[in-house]
């Protein structure tokens, strides 16, 4: 598909994934737009490394509120909502702003799509949702969440499937991304970040547990081109985005060790109830879909490595 001149709103452009999708479709040719409270993320850097920030018009709001979507045009093509908070921590510490700012935030995503003809919305649900079922997790199992956090991901779908018949929608069950543009996540990142940001720094790494939980681990470069495919082609639904491998956090600081030369060792705390031990999603339909060959897991790692120590 041609993105020249498309017209996208991509909210959340200064978090993780948002930046990384907004820099690929500038990149493309395409006209963006993005609704950001600038919360969750260290603001200075983000904005001292998103160079591009000021070829987007950025409205400085909360999505949650409706009068937040007044100054978006309206005649925007596609929406890649990817503003809400992604941390089970964050859920925890404050879960009525985080709820409100997911569930409602995408309502009103929602809403503006049916009111203002835009031809597709994407929103990230989560890997998480699978928690509790047996591996490998398909999109055609039902979910049951262990957490808020999940928890109110599955409440997005259901809202999804509300509007299905008015919006064209593809929910996303992102696994565990990692990559360029966490950093400024800082305590809130995932697991590969913190890992190699503490042994970088001759710090022993926290792993709740023995560390034999796991998670299917992606790299952020194939997590926003298969983000980016599910706009350009001919489906709604749900689609599991991560590697179909599954890597236990021993292994993850085995691997950083390795490439870093590292003999600090990590120190094992008490994990939490309800803690989700295993997560692999299955890409059988993903596959079908994109086409997409994720790098490995040690070159993934390796290029985010080389990425923080370049721009430390």
């Amino acid at each position: 598909m041609d993105w020249k001149d498309k017209k996208v709103l991509v909210n959340g452009v200064t978090g993780f994934l948002g930046s990384n999708i907004a820099r690929n479709l500038l990149n493309m040719g395409a006209q963006i737009y993005s609704i950001d409270n600038f919360t969750y993320t260290n603001v200075e850097m983000a904005k001292k490394k998103l160079v591009f920030l000021d070829k987007i018009k950025i409205i400085k709001a909360d999505v949650s509120k409706q009068e937040s979507w007044e100054e978006v045009p309206k005649d925007i093509d596609y929406i890649f909502h990817f503003a809400a908070p992604s941390s089970i921590v964050l859920f925890k510490k404050f879960p009525e702003i985080c709820y409100n700012e997911t569930f409602w935030g995408l309502y009103n995503a929602f809403e503006f799509a049916k009111k203002n003809k835009v031809k597709k919305v994407i929103y990230p649900s989560s890997g998480s949702v699978y928690s509790g079922n047996v591996l490998p997790h398909s999109e055609s199992v039902y979910p049951k969440p262990t957490n808020l956090y999940a928890a109110c991901k599955l409440a997005c779908e259901g809202l999804a499937s509300s509007y299905s018949n008015f919006v064209k929608i593809v929910g996303l069950r992102i696994s565990a991304s990692y990559g360029p543009g966490e950093e400024w996540k800082e305590d809130f990142g995932c697991a590969p970040f913190l890992f190699i940001r503490d042994l970088i720094a001759g710090k022993a790494p926290e792993i709740w547990g023995d560390g034999k939980q796991t998670r299917d681990f992606v790299y952020v470069d194939d997590a926003v081109s298969m983000i980016i495919k599910s706009a350009e082609i001919d489906y709604t639904g749900l689609i599991n985005i991560g590697s179909g491998e599954e890597t236990s956090f021993k292994e993850l600081v085995a691997k950083i060790k390795k490439i870093l030369n590292s003999d600090v060792e990590p120190t094992y705390i008490p994990r939490e109830v309800s803690y989700v031990e295993r997560i692999k999603v299955d890409m059988a339909r993903n596959n079908t879909l994109f086409g997409i060959k994720t790098i490995s897991m040690d070159e993934g790692l390796k290029n985010f490595i080389d990425y923080l120590k370049a721009s430390s």
